[in-house]
């Protein structure tokens, strides 16, 4: 037994519950993206999820210094422009990127957060995306970085790619704001 609720199909599975059929995709409409794409509003909305979840993981494991996790949000070819804090600096790599921003944050206790996202997905692979966002580090005593503390603030420029169903980060580019930096004394 099934019956409509708007544009989601749902069957009843004799439990006093429901089930949504997957892939049921009668009715439902389409929104043309960029360049004739179309995706229905579900697999967008999806889609602005799942990059939601990924930039969640990234900021997540930065923090916690999960090196690994952090390199796998990263499409194998994804770039890393940090050259508002280095100047020059854009990282190629999922290894260049994990080797460049890991040697920094080794002692050092981090908090990077991530708001107000703005994801517009330009077709059924690829997204473009933008996220307000603050960091707070600071570096123990015996630390060899010439600062003790940085809080910045910015904004996080990105592109994704879906590579093998599953959202990477292709280019994210950091774009500073303001930073108030404690030096050492």
């Amino acid at each position: 037994m099934s019956e409509e609720h708007g544009r989601i199909r749902v069957l009843n599975n004799g439990t006093d519950g429901a089930i949504v059929s997957q892939g049921y995709q009668s009715n439902v409409p389409k929104t043309s993206i960029h360049g004739g794409t179309c995706v229905t509003d579900i697999e967008r909305l999806l889609a602005i999820e799942e990059i939601k979840q990924l930039k969640a993981r990234y900021l997540r494991c930065v923090d916690t210094k999960h090196w690994e996790a952090f390199g796998a949000v990263f499409a194998p070819d994804g770039q890393l422009d940090i050259s508002d804090d280095v100047p020059g600096c854009i990282l190629a790599g999922r290894e260049n990127i994990v080797r460049a921003v890991s040697v920094p944050l080794a002692g050092c206790v981090s908090v990077h957060h991530g708001h107000c996202p703005e994801i517009d997905i330009t077709s059924s692979t690829t997204a473009n995306g933008t996220w307000a966002m603050e960091d707070m580090l600071r570096w123990g005593a015996k630390s060899a970085y010439p600062n003790r503390t940085l809080h910045g603030y910015g904004h996080y420029v990105e592109t994704y790619e879906k590579i093998d169903g599953q959202w990477l980060i292709k280019s994210m580019k950091l774009q500073r704001l303001r930073v108030d930096v404690g030096v050492q004394t």
